[in-house]
């Protein structure tokens, strides 16, 4: 583990050197691309500023890191901070020269940014659930762990053909999304006791693949090898000379899933004869170190306190644990943003109703976890005190989006603000009861929005996704629209939406994903999902609901 910390201390050192060779004129903007994108920093908007992304493996985050996110949020990211899709953090409008710092300041507390972008094996996502749901066949946490330890420093990261993304889940609920990642591994115990079933080569972009099944078991021991196979195969075989096609889903769509699957074999077999055994101890050790923040001691119910918001937001953003006696208490971020101010009262917070640890969820949200339910009501006022007890967690409220055009240099429209405009919409043109009896009875449905087709905000597993794009109309002008998805899901049973025909106006996407909502809410059969019901309805349907509600949308 020191060796680990000296080697984070001596990237950041490097990182330093290379800002300083840039500003000398000694590096080339084309060089020292791809050395500042291995520590995580993206050129933004103009090339003038820049964002910092932040690892969070499996979302898991003790009340100390968030006090130094806190920190750093406050004295460099102008006070705010913006939880992603795949559990990380990220600041914007740095100069470079701040990075430096703020990367020292993270790793005193335990927090990385090595390997948040460039050609690396991103952060290791895990299920926020992980170890408090009943329906999850184990814990999976000590595992993401583990994965991102091995890989971090390791001769293939930072030498991939592109980026290389890992999740795991505990449960069929896949809250990892497992399917979208180049390894998903699932877990599951067979007769050989905890193991893994094992899918390769999902991802998301602009031409989606949901994940390939390779092994159905593998005992936990051999999680290291296998995920080492497919990282060896794609470094090996991935392609090298055009980038847009330098994802492990074009690899196995040019050799074909049975060679696909029989190189993974043969070098899974290669690694197990040589290091199998070296592999299974480092796993073991991580595995059997693991250890959660110690649980808060029940407390008595003082429910008969709360009022309507309290009764609504126990019913939508918490869950009963697996222990009995705790809860999961979902806090609700608007478009996954959060102040400094609220990371330190979060913090605070977490210590004194939880077990001092909060997870980042891949709807841009956080959760507390290991809640007392007699403590609910208290917890609930102190969140209402610091404007995060907004309800309808993972409802069409919980809009998720990419960064787009207002951080984004790759972003063609502005998704957070039409991710605004949406939950704006839905919350009422009537009365605010109308308006909350809607949500309620639409259940969970999930809006996603990509500003551009690499799909960094999921629009292809949503119920309703949406991708934006430039319009040029009539006078010439290009003004942003947005191309809608319907009926896509994670899960093993994952699929991509299907597209609608047609653009809608941006300022026309809130009465169209209003009008769909309403439609399936008054159109469904008892107890059908959203995606059984555009499979029943039919795209052309959906469509014409949706253009009955804009005016202008192009065909």
């Amino acid at each position: 583990m020191l060796q680990q910390v000296e080697r984070l201390a001596a990237a950041i050192d490097e990182h330093a050197e290379n800002v300083a060779k840039f500003k000398r004129g000694e590096l080339t903007p084309d060089q020292f691309r791809p050395l500042r994108l291995a520590m995580g920093v993206y050129a933004q908007l103009a090339h003038v500023k820049h964002m910092q992304r932040i690892k969070i493996p499996g979302g898991q985050l003790t009340a100390a890191q968030l006090e130094a996110l806190a920190e750093v949020t406050e004295r460099w990211g102008r006070g705010l901070a913006h939880v992603t899709t795949r559990q990380d953090i990220q600041l914007h409008y740095l100069e470079i020269e701040e990075t430096i710092d703020l990367q020292r300041e993270l790793v005193r507390a335990g927090v990385t940014t090595v390997g948040a972008c460039a050609d690396t094996l991103r952060n290791i996502t895990a299920s926020h659930l992980a170890g408090v749901v009943e329906d999850e066949v184990f814990d999976v946490t000590p595992y993401a762990h583990a994965i991102t330890e091995h890989f971090l420093f390791h001769e293939h990261n930072r030498r991939l053909p592109r980026k290389f993304k890992v999740g795991l889940s505990g449960s069929a609920r896949d809250h990892a999304q497992i399917m979208i990642n180049d390894v998903g591994l699932l877990a599951k115990v067979g007769d050989q006791g905890k193991g893994f079933t094992v899918y390769v080569a999902g991802g998301l972009g602009s031409t989606p693949e949901i994940a390939h099944l390779w092994r159905e078991f593998i005992p936990e021991a051999d999680v290291l090898p296998a995920c080492e196979a497919v990282v060896s195969v794609f470094h090996r075989d991935g392609e090298r000379k055009n980038r847009k096609k330098a994802r492990l889903k074009f690899l196995i769509r040019k050799i074909g899933e049975a060679e696909f699957l029989r190189r993974l074999d043969e070098e899974f077999d290669r690694i197990k004869a040589a290091r199998g055994d070296a592999l299974a101890a480092e796993l073991a050790r991580h595995v059997a170190g693991y250890r959660e923040s110690e649980p808060p001691p029940l407390a008595p119910s003082r429910e008969t306190l709360g009022d309507g918001a309290y009764a609504r937001w126990k019913r939508t953003n918490t869950i009963p644990q697996s222990q009995a006696g705790y809860r999961v208490a979902t806090v609700k971020l608007p478009l996954g943003d959060i102040t400094s101010e609220q990371l330190k009262s979060l913090a605070d917070l977490s210590r004194r109703f939880g077990n001092g640890e909060v997870r980042a969820t891949n709807t841009q949200n956080f959760v507390l976890r290991w809640v007392p339910e007699g403590r609910l009501l208290e917890l609930h006022r102190e969140l209402s005190r610091i404007g995060l007890a907004e309800a309808d967690a993972g409802h069409i409220t919980d809009v998720v989006t990419c960064p787009g055009g207002d951080y984004c240099t790759l972003a063609i429209t502005k998704s957070m603000e039409v991710g605004a405009r949406i939950r704006e919409h839905l919350v009422p043109n009537g009365s605010r009861q109308e308006a909350d009896d809607f949500v309620a009875s639409l259940g969970e449905f999930d809006i996603k929005i990509s500003g551009c087709p690499n799909s960094c905000g999921q629009h292809h597993v949503a119920d309703i996704g949406m991708t934006g794009l430039m319009v040029k109309g009539k006078d010439g002008i290009e003004r942003p629209h947005y191309s809608l998805r319907v009926g896509g899901c994670c899960g093993p049973s994952a699929r991509i939406g299907e597209r609608l025909d047609g653009r809608i106006p941006e300022e026309e996407t809130p009465k169209v994903v209003a009008a769909i909502a309403r439609y399936y809410v008054s159109s469904r059969a008892e107890g059908e999902s959203f995606r059984d019901f555009v499979a029943r309805k039919g795209a052309p349907e959906i469509t014409r609901v949706g253009f009955a509600a804009a005016e202008g949308a192009a065909i």
